[in-house]
């Protein structure tokens, strides 16, 4: 008899797991389940606790390791939340490149504003402005501060029910949003840095059940995560909404620069596509044309 687990954390050869009767059990993984990660859904022998089997993955999440290694650190992931805020300001470009990395998953995109407390009138129009773009592809965005506790259950109540990670710049907060959405959990933020961010000191992706049958797949590996952009396949997938044009372009291979017949460019410029989103997409396609697409970055 084997039981149906899912792995909370990996150590060396052994990793923590949640079998249906509950609780936390420390098993051995076999060499040819060495690829076994936070998120995965295994099968034990409870007997001797041996993992005996992987369940197929509906996504991984990976990034390079020092050594320029692609390495996955979580899998099955419902939703990404991008975190922003006020100051440093909507990191525009870098928004692009998570949905280009969040579409590839796939998974369900979301951002979330934190800090909103520091929010007036004059940050709102700009915070506003700065999420325009984004408004078409139904990418829900929720106003949260961590700090007051405003916007939190809201928050609570839109994670629930899968599995979800946070992404985001440093001094965004995320350290303290986690916190927040497991008050339960001693995640053991550090003190704030200079960058205004609390340091995790934890280095292993862990998976941390919450209320509401959720979950939160959480490691500085995972919130530090920046997608690599390999292909233009995949550059792609991350720009559903000009490809709904693209298929109207007069050549199949239309960068969308310059080419005659872009019916994504004349799009933009009847008003129905945003500007920002070609221009990222530009951005982003120079980028992976001169090998810079998030190799190393992160």
């Amino acid at each position: 008899m084997t039981l149906r687990c899912r792995v909370v954390a990996r150590f060396g050869s052994e990793v923590d797991v949640l079998p249906p009767t509950g609780g936390l059990v420390r098993a051995r993984l076999r060499r040819k389940f060495d690829d076994v990660v936070c998120g995965d859904m295994i099968l034990m022998e409870p007997r001797e606790r041996i993992v005996t089997g992987r369940e197929a993955r509906i996504n991984q999440l990976g990034r390079r390791d020092g050594f320029n290694r692609h390495r996955t650190i979580a899998a099955n992931i419902d939703r990404v939340w991008i975190v922003v805020a006020p100051r440093p300001g909507i990191p525009r470009l870098l928004i692009d490149r998570f949905l280009v990395g969040i579409f590839n998953l796939p998974a369900s995109a979301a951002v979330v504003i934190n800090k909103h407390d520091l929010v007036d009138a004059v940050t709102a129009r700009s915070l506003d402005q700065g999420l325009a773009d984004y408004r078409h592809l139904d990418v829900p965005v929720l106003r949260v501060s961590a700090h007051t506790g405003s916007g939190v259950e809201a928050f609570r109540a839109a994670a629930a029910g899968g599995s979800n990670i946070l992404v985001g710049q440093s001094g965004v907060g995320k350290s303290s949003l986690i916190q927040a959405m497991l008050p339960q959990q001693s995640l053991r933020v550090g003190a704030v840095g200079h960058s205004g961010e609390g340091r995790h000191t934890t280095t292993t992706a862990r998976w941390y059940p919450s209320a509401g049958g959720g979950a939160w797949i959480d490691s500085p590996g995972v919130r530090d995560f920046t997608p690599e952009i390999t292909n233009v396949d995949e550059l792609a997938r991350g720009f559903p909404d000009l490809e709904d044009y693209a298929d109207g372009c007069r050549f199949r291979n239309c960068t969308h620069r310059s080419e005659p017949g872009c019916a994504v460019r004349q799009a933009v410029d009847q008003g129905v596509l945003p500007a920002g989103r070609l221009q990222a997409w530009l951005e982003l396609l120079q980028d992976l044309s001169s090998g810079t697409s998030g190799r190393g970055e992160g």
